[in-house]
């Protein structure tokens, strides 16, 4: 079955449940949806032969043509990345999610979360996920009963190992501060939601024809300020043939006084290897207007044992950064931050000179609130390391007009060398939105953006420019339980 006519009948039966849930006195619901628009207009770049004739030549050495740089190993021709016809789409995107109870059984509710999309005009320009008409992000049954919690369906577990979604069931038992709870089912293609079979083959002609079975298991506790929270997971291709992935984490967080301290760490049963890990130290000073951080990670870029990128040995780094805040009440506050990373070893032949394994960066960001309707937010970021640099800036503005109208504006500029072909030049880009609240459960809001790229001079003439438009309207039905009829409470 395509998922286009899987997605109309799953919706479609959304609809159904949802409506029959408010004919029953018994039951209850709440929910929303979400339609959301996008306008997108670029211009691409393809490669592409000039002649030499019409290619000139900066004081720095560089071949450009139209304010492009090109490659002229020929005497005749030069070739390129150039700018093609301008492009754009028109994109949709529908969002349901419901929550229904009083189904018949004490403590049994059914939660799903469906998107559609749709791509409603444009050229030739591609858009992530267009091919994909529909997803069921979440769409499970829970089974609440004192202590003991089920759940069977499409879910998802966020941990220190990433975002697992899968197609099964999960049981978990909590019992004052201690929780466990096992999990198992197909594994989904991380940001897919899709069975990893059917998410790359069309990517892959070796990719084995099998599903991935995933299951795994957590506790967690808290004693004395000190939470901890520890997790097995393990993935194996569906007829046990071969192990795709082994890992464990450990999240701990502990309160002693004013500090706190906080520490992730994960390992690789499968490579034998320590994965990424993070210790943070925070301490407020001064009644809370000051807050001093001090951080320390290690990355490991990570790749399941289904795919080769794991054996080119991705090269880890090591941070330490530094953060200091400020805030007078909640009208004024300021912080800033910087940062040092090392990246390890990568095994590279040394030709002319070493190569930089040392990165730096810095932040710094301000938030003021003149009067009672006005916001302001202004942020500078830079970094510099092996092989880029980024300079970046920007600033906004939020207006209160109304108790249900909010309006905004922001301007950004940043420059990027030897990133995405900024080249020497900078990129300027402003945008404004507004969102009204029609009225307790219509909402809408609607925005635009420019971005335009100067290389050199004073002409907007580089084809890394952009323009966006969207809109999103958004509905709520239901009532929340715990606050709906508040006078009978009275």
């Amino acid at each position: 079955m395509s998922s286009v006519c899987s997605g109309r009948e799953a919706l479609l039966a959304l609809a159904l449940l949802v409506g029959s849930s408010a004919e029953s006195a018994a039951q209850g619901y709440r929910g929303w949806a979400s339609t959301s628009l996008q306008v997108v207009e670029l211009r691409p770049l393809g490669a592409d032969t000039v002649p030499r004739s019409d290619v000139l030549t900066d004081a720095q050495g560089r071949f450009l043509y139209q304010g492009l740089e090109v490659s002229c190993v020929l005497t005749t021709v030069c070739t390129g990345y150039l700018p093609l016809d301008d492009a754009h789409v028109f994109a949709a995107t529908q969002d349901v999610g419901v929550t229904i109870w009083g189904l018949g059984v004490q403590g049994l509710s059914f939660t799903a979360h469906a998107r559609a999309r749709a791509h409603a005009g444009g050229n030739d320009l591609v858009w992530p996920r267009a091919d994909d008409a529909f997803d069921a992000i979440t769409a499970y049954a829970q089974l609440q009963r004192g202590a003991i919690r089920i759940r069977a369906g499409r879910m998802d577990i966020q941990s220190g190992l990433g975002f697992s979604a899968f197609d099964g069931a999960s049981a978990s038992y909590a019992r004052g501060a201690l929780r466990g709870g096992v999990y198992a089912g197909r594994s989904l293609a991380r940001g897919l939601r899709e069975p990893a079979k059917e998410a790359f083959q069309a990517l892959d002609d070796f990719f084995l024809d099998h599903s991935v079975l995933l299951f795994g298991a957590s506790v967690s506790g808290r004693l004395s300020g000190t939470s901890a929270t520890g997790r097995y997971q393990r993935e194996l291709l569906w007829d046990r043939s071969s192990l795709v992935s082994e890992r464990g984490s450990l999240d701990v967080s502990t309160t002693r006084g004013r500090f706190r301290l906080r520490g992730a760490l994960d390992y690789d049963f499968a490579r034998e290897q320590v994965g990424k890990g993070e210790l943070t130290w925070s301490m407020p000073l001064q009644e809370s207007r000051w807050l001093v951080e001090l951080s320390a990670r290690r990355y490991v870029p990570y790749f399941d044992l289904s795919t080769l990128w794991g054996f080119f040995e991705p090269i880890s780094y090591s941070e330490v950064t530094a953060r200091l805040g400020w805030s007078r009440t909640l009208d004024l506050a300021a912080w800033i931050s910087g940062g040092r990373r090392t990246y390890g070893d990568t095994e590279t032949t040394v030709v002319l000179q070493p190569m930089r394994d040392v990165g730096w960066r810095s932040e710094a960001g301000a938030r003021w609130r003149p009067a009672a309707r006005w916001t302001l937010d202004g942020e500078y970021h830079l970094e510099w390391g092996p092989g880029g640099f980024l300079s970046s800036a920007d600033a906004a503005a939020r207006y209160t007009v109304t108790t249900r109208i909010t309006a905004s504006l922001s301007a950004l500029t940043f420059q990027q060398i030897e990133e995405y072909r900024l080249g020497q030049g900078r990129a300027f880009g402003g945008s404004a939105s507004v969102d009204v609240a029609w009225n307790e459960t219509t909402s809408f809001g609607a925005g635009a953006s420019l971005i335009r790229h100067r290389d050199g001079g004073n002409v907007f003439t580089s084809p890394w420019s952009q323009s966006r438009a969207w809109a999103t309207l958004r509905f709520d039905i239901g009532r929340d339980p715990g606050l709906a009829r508040p006078e009978a409470a009275r």
